[in-house]
């Protein structure tokens, strides 16, 4: 049985990257378009808190009518198979979403962003509401 980082970061509590890590996962848990619980919705995190089990994620779409961060489509399917981010979205930096953190497991990974403005948008987004 194998050991590898992410599962070390789970022992120390730490999440992956912020601003980099993109899953995917069903609308049922991400709640960006709870119309269609059963529709997967491509989600970047945004903040792995130290503790709790509640982590922060923007959601992607495909509809750019309301363009907040523009996210490039991914090519990077010889890294990153399970990519399916090909066209260009946006990235709903306005609604904060909560997540568990157990729904954020190596099984839904889809990528790691390469976009550096990307990266730069989403770190400094909000992440919290109050």
């Amino acid at each position: 049985m194998g050991f590898d980082l992410s599962d070390l970061a789970g022992l120390l509590n730490m999440g992956p990257p912020a601003g980099e890590a993109w899953f995917e996962q069903t609308e049922s848990i991400v709640g960006f378009a709870p119309q269609k619980p059963t529709a997967k919705r491509p989600i970047i995190l945004r903040h792995w808190p130290d503790s709790g089990a509640i982590a922060y994620v923007f959601a992607r779409t495909s509809n750019l009518d309301r363009v907040e961060v523009n996210n490039p489509g991914h090519d990077h399917r010889q890294e990153w198979p399970k990519c399916w981010l090909r066209d260009v979205g946006s990235i709903v930096v306005s609604r904060p979403l909560p997540v568990p953190k157990d729904a954020l497991d190596e099984p839904h990974r889809l990528c790691s962003e390469s976009d550096q403005l990307t990266i730069d948008a989403v770190k400094r987004a909000r992440w919290q509401t109050k």
